[in-house]
């Protein structure tokens, strides 16, 4: 590990001030005095969340003792110090250290309460082998990236099942197992009403009901959780259902319905 590895992790450079800095208006007044400090304006160094170094110095550990590598790390990294320390903190965000095989699968011991998570459920790329202490890469790691990507998948696949949109104003709607033809309206915008009470002006928002034949209540802008059973049903809580009626079969099958 490179000797100023905190720096590269914790420090940024020197950064000029901006905007209201009395020294950065010196500094672009001509008629201002002909010179000035040099440390007027131009900032001091702050904490720095760039981990990616510390990130790369881990994966090339591979197949290195644990031991030995974290006597590197302390070697370099003093967590005597408190913006030293910063770094220390981060060092289980990329490898399990505390692990322990139980039923084929790695379990992670570290701080999850009483709650053990599997370790390829977590982020960490790198784990400790409890049976030889040596750094192995967790095979079932995936990027957070990958992560989101799958569950935009995942959430993607659950609308489709359950809804299809046909047009602005028509959608089909699976309920209880069964296919609806629902056609939607845009919910009323709310009106701000200013009242005097006791002497005193208060805000609110007034917004007109409207029926829906799905949810069999009327709804409102007023009322959030309407608003949120809307954006489940029909994608958008300015939407509310007018009209519902069941599909045949042969609709069904005409547009590859489950």
């Amino acid at each position: 590990m490179r000797e100023d590895m905190y720096k590269v992790i914790v420090e940024r450079p020197r950064r000029g001030k901006d905007g209201d800095a009395a020294a950065a208006r010196l500094r672009n007044d001509f008629d201002g005095p002909v010179r000035l400090s040099m440390r007027a304006g131009y900032g001091y160094r702050s904490l720095n969340e760039n981990l990616a170094p510390l990130r790369r110095y881990l994966r090339a550990q591979l197949g290195r003792p644990w031991d030995k590598v974290f006597s590197e790390i302390c070697a370099g990294i003093d967590r005597r110090n408190t913006v030293q320390q910063h770094i220390h903190q981060h060092i289980r965000d990329f490898i399990a250290i505390d692990v322990e095989v139980r039923e084929g699968r790695l379990v992670d011991l570290a701080g999850h309460g009483r709650f053990l998570r599997a370790a390829f459920d977590t982020y960490q790329e790198l784990y400790v082998d409890p049976r030889s202490g040596l750094i192995r890469l967790n095979k079932n790691y995936r990027s957070w990236r990958r992560r989101a990507e799958e569950d935009r998948k995942r959430k993607a696949a659950e609308i489709d099942s359950r809804r299809r949109v046909v047009d602005e104003k028509t959608l089909f709607i699976r309920l209880e197992d069964i296919w609806y033809r629902v056609e939607v309206g845009v919910l009323p915008k709310g009106r701000l009403i200013e009242d005097v009470i006791d002497g005193k002006k208060s805000r609110r928002v007034s917004a007109e009901w409207r029926y829906d034949v799905v949810l069999r209540k009327s709804v409102s802008r007023e009322a959030s959780a309407d608003l949120r059973q809307c954006e489940r049903l029909y994608g958008s809580s300015d939407l509310y259902a007018v009209i519902k009626r069941q599909l045949c079969s042969r609709e069904i099958k005409a547009h590859a319905l489950r």
